[in-house]
């Protein structure tokens, strides 16, 4: 019998322009891809090509649309930009949400994005890597307690970057310095990393044999 495949989403979870998220969602992938098992696929998220309304509308709530273990029915949400959102999310056994830290919390968008769903993020292990001038700790720290009002599974690992080099470049062009990744990799993030993305791939196995 072949083995189940698992997905994995790496989620941009900042959409300002410019931003230097993605280039950090590059980083991680390309350190966890190689360590991945064959049963693995590992898929980018941009939440800038999903554009969501401010606040989830209708009278249902994402909570209610569907039953625990049943999945949501194509177009409950009556919004096919949500519903578009929520077949995406669905996809995913699992996720690694790349964020940075905005006055101590994560970006409105990736707040937006959390709260339109519900039972696509329903038991699902996550790891969250945050990035910052100190390493967006506090971002992490509130995502997880959203995490835990989502129903969310286990939060794997969390890893903090610090942004030590050109955090100007990073801010006006949206560019990682040349040396930042080095200094990560200095720091033992990239060990981190790899720890918490192997961690969310064990979690995810048992739930896939159970």
């Amino acid at each position: 019998m072949a083995a189940k495949t698992i997905k994995i989403a790496v989620i941009i979870s900042s959409t300002r322009k410019p931003r230097v998220g993605p280039s950090i969602s590059k980083w991680v992938t390309s350190i966890i891809a190689p360590t991945a098992p064959p049963t693995v696929v590992i898929e980018p998220v941009d939440l800038a090509d999903f554009p969501l309304p401010l606040s989830p509308s209708g009278p249902t709530i994402p909570a209610k649309i569907t039953t625990p273990g049943v999945p949501v029915p194509k177009g409950a949400y009556g919004d096919s930009q949500v519903d578009a959102w929520s077949q995406k999310i669905a996809e995913f056994n699992g996720f690694i949400f790349v964020t940075p830290q905005y006055n101590w919390s994560i970006p409105g968008v990736l707040k937006v994005s959390l709260d339109h769903l519900f039972h696509e993020w329903l038991g699902k292990p996550v790891v969250i890597v945050s990035y910052g001038g100190r390493g967006g700790g506090k971002a992490a720290a509130h995502l997880k307690e959203i995490w835990a009002g989502v129903r969310g599974g286990d939060v794997a690992g969390a890893v903090e970057l610090p942004i030590t080099l050109g955090m100007d470049l990073a801010q006006s062009k949206g560019e990682l310095h040349e040396g930042q990744a080095a200094a990560w990799e200095k720091d033992g993030k990239v060990k981190s990393v790899v720890e918490a993305f192997t961690r969310l791939v064990t979690v995810l196995e048992g739930t896939a044999k159970s």
